[in-house]
């Protein structure tokens, strides 16, 4: 750990090199967790062992970082424009299926992103300019030479990490003289791989360490007697798994192979419906998943009300290769598509029900199963599952911000040759245009809605014939065409109201009540919010019932009724609080809570809160700007705070609220209490004297006495930078003394509190 944080203070680049297995993940994640105040933007890990499609890859760390984009695509200069000037620390994990696409975006961050410094842990190392690299080596041996007691071996790495999972697995075992030996033997035969001792300690449950020690002597004479051009820790794993796969029962090696199709994660019913057959029936799944999790070929994961398993990756290939050996695998792969193809229709289908919130966060969590499903579709096909597949997400795509995801999988599905025209293309054309429109890519826009209108002049009529005025509206309302824009919102919504299509009817409703209300007086919105949000209760519904509290909210607040604007944007939070790590809405409510503010003079109130909205949309890469209404209320509201606050006070102010959390800027426009844990100098990290994140920082590490070298080491920068930032500290500050800054600082921190 000290190596990498020093490779890091020189470096802007570190990749842990290492065989599987021998702990680069879990070193990363160490080193990753206590290095979080040398880097005020945080500290974001990247897993990417479940990643197979290079053009996923940004995505992915876009998600990672929490950005629900919605005119900026997720691709790598969209990544570097969000994190030009952020201090922050990236770890890629398992970078050696993707090597060439995580150099490639390593290095474009690192040439447009001056202060990001990132690390990676790989098989190989990424071969960037630049780029230090540290092999990750297996825990220490004892010397096969010379004997051992009891007390010193437990000074060795190895035998340390052996007994306390030895412990866990059997309660009450400790080394003891006469188990050292044993325990030594056993360490030198598994070469201090970390995975290697935790399967084999797993054995414990049926075994005594004697017996499990002989039978891996024995099956590594013959390993090595066979493979012998495969690496030596290499053939140490191999040999553990199997061993077993020989120790399970014959139906537990088949669901084993089987369960290999699953990427990040599987249920039980996922299980059973993917992989039961007449050889393998549905009823006795479970105790079959219960024999592989005790025999840690499974682990559970998760406590939130359903069961997950998860494979570790060097176990799932394994299964996928026996798969592969039993010519099974595109029967698996077809039966798992089946399946998450089934969940998107589901989660389609019940959108509007009192399940939105539990079936978006089971959709995120399924986001690997569900990547993996479509490669499948639209490789293999046929082209209309594909088309109704990707058309099913879409409310996972747009109203989560997955949208540079959302138009990757719409771009193949829709590049598929089909032979027949259907419902399921023009579906998909229309939601493809939505993406679109709100990436602000109106060319591509207008295409897909053109050749929409013109398939679904042939087809049968269908709820596309509402859809489509209910995007057409949306694009005239963004560019101001009110006029326009209540007509095609009229037309969508009489033709909702005939297929009892109550989602469209609630997106229509909340459309229609802002144009009314933007385009006459506020109370003439009123009756369709209302009609909105009361349906979306009846239904149990979150998402369209909380946009409406938030468009009441911002019609109120016009109308000159702050307190029944205040009432519903609050409501709207709070309805909204079920739909984890949603952003978009709650920075909808939080800036009309600070037009709210502003205009009864709260200015302080009002500066913060538009600083932690501007915060979240620059973290989503969008802004109020396409809504030409709505971009006006934020640019009075901002000019009039300014110029009654000054702008040193607006500015400080500003800087406070985009320095907050999610959370915390909830809790400041419900007016509740900030989150337990939380001191006011962690809540803002900013104040009116012009400091800068990083020299706040350093200024706190000034109050705690460090020297400068101290402060290089603890912040993993070179002296002379640190050196710098102290004396640009003392400048700003117009101090001459150390103890002066540290006076300071503790003053701040009295008048936060």
């Amino acid at each position: 750990m000290t190596q990498i944080r020093r490779l890091l203070s020189t470096s802007r680049l570190v990749t842990l090199t290492g065989a599987g297995g021998v702990g680069k993940t879990r070193l990363a994640q160490r080193v990753g967790g206590d290095m979080r105040r040398a880097f005020p933007d945080g500290v974001w890990f990247v897993e990417l062992s479940e990643l197979r499609d290079p053009d996923l890859l940004a995505v992915t760390v876009a998600e990672t970082l929490g950005i629900r984009e919605e005119s900026v695509s997720a691709d790598a200069p969209g990544l570097a424009r969000f994190l030009a000037d952020q201090q922050a620390l990236i770890v890629l994990d398992n970078c050696e299926q993707l090597i060439g696409p995580c150099a490639d975006l390593a290095a474009l961050l690192l040439r447009r992103c001056p202060e990001i410094r990132i690390m990676t842990t790989s098989r190989q190392a990424l071969s960037v300019a630049g780029e230090a690299t540290l092999t990750v080596q297996p825990l220490s041996v004892p010397d096969p030479d010379v004997p051992v007691t009891a007390a010193e071996l437990a000074r060795i790495e190895s035998a340390t990490l052996l007994v306390e999972r030895a412990a866990a697995v059997q309660p009450g075992f400790e080394m003891t003289e006469e188990n050292a030996g044993t325990i030594a033997r056993l360490c030198q035969a598994l070469e201090g791989v970390p995975l290697a001792i935790e399967l084999a300690v797993a054995r414990l449950r049926a075994l005594s360490l004697d017996q499990i020690l002989d039978r891996l002597t024995d099956r590594f004479r013959l390993l090595t007697s066979g493979a012998r051009n495969a690496p030596a820790r290499q053939q140490t794993l191999r040999a553990l798994i199997d061993w077993s796969w020989e120790l399970c029962s014959a139906p537990e090696r088949t669901l084993w192979a089987r369960l290999s199709v699953f990427s990040g994660g599987l249920t039980l019913d996922a299980a059973e419906q993917v992989c039961a057959d007449e050889t393998l029936p549905a009823p006795s799944m479970l105790d079959l998943i219960a024999s592989l999790v005790d025999k840690s070929v499974l682990t559970r994961i998760g406590d939130d009300g359903q069961a997950r398993y998860r494979m570790l990756e060097v176990v799932r290939e394994y299964g996928a290769m026996r798969l592969a050996e039993a010519g099974d695998q595109a029967r698996l792969a077809e039966l798992h598509c089946g399946y998450y193809a089934a969940l998107a229709h589901y989660g389609d289908r019940h959108w509007v029900s009192p399940d939105q919130a539990a079936l978006m966060q089971r959709l995120r969590q399924e986001q690997a199963n569900l990547r993996v499903a479509l490669e499948w579709t639209v490789r293999e096909g046929p082209a209309e599952r594909a088309l109704r597949f990707v058309a099913d997400l879409e409310n996972h795509w747009t109203l989560r911000g997955f949208l540079s995801e959302g138009r990757h999988w719409q771009d193949r599905a829709l590049a598929m040759p089909s032979p027949t025209v259907t419902r399921a293309r023009v579906r998909l054309l229309r939601s493809a245009a939505w993406i679109a429109i709100v990436q602000d890519d109106g060319e591509r826009g207008e295409r897909f809605l053109a050749e929409a209108r013109r398939l679904v002049a042939d087809l049968p009529p269908s709820i596309e014939l509402a859809y489509l005025p209910l995007i057409e509206g949306n694009l005239a309302m963004f560019r101001g065409d009110l006029a326009e824009a209540l007509t095609l919102f009229q037309t969508a919504h009489d033709v909702f109201r005939r297929f009892g299509a109550r989602s469209g009817e609630m997106w229509t409703l909340a459309c229609l009540g802002l144009t009314r209300g933007f385009s006459g007086r506020p109370s003439d919105g009123y009756p369709d919010l209302i009609a909105c949000r009361d349906m979306g209760e009846a239904e149990g519904e979150v998402w369209w019932r909380s946009f409406a509290l938030w468009a009441l909210s911002v019609l109120h607040w016009q109308d000159g009724d702050n307190a029944g604007a205040t009432a519903a944007a609050k409501e709207s939070l709070q309805v909204r609080k079920p739909v984890e790590g949603e952003q978009f809405g709650v920075g909808l409510s939080v800036e009309s809570l600070a037009w709210i503010a502003g205009s009864e003079q709260r200015d302080q109130r009002a500066a913060r809160l538009l600083g932690a909205s501007l915060r979240m949309w620059q973290a989503m890469h969008t802004s109020l700007a396409s809504f030409r209404s709505l971009s006006k209320f934020h640019d009075d509201t901002m000019a009039a705070v300014r110029a009654r606050m000054g702008e040193r006070a607006f500015e400080s102010a500003l800087r406070r609220g985009a320095a907050m959390s999610t959370a915390d800027a909830v809790a400041l426009a419900l007016e509740s209490a900030a989150p337990a844990g939380r001191t006011p100098a962690q809540r803002t990290s900013t104040d009116g004297s012009g400091l800068t994140k990083r020299e706040r920082q350093v200024a706190a590490l000034i109050a705690d006495g460090l020297s400068n070298r101290e402060i290089a080491a603890r912040l993993v920068v070179a002296q002379r930078t640190a050196e710098g930032h102290v004396e640009n500290i003392l400048s700003k500050l117009g101090f001459t003394s150390r103890a002066q800054v540290a006076g300071w600082l503790a003053a701040q921190n009295s008048d936060n509190s």
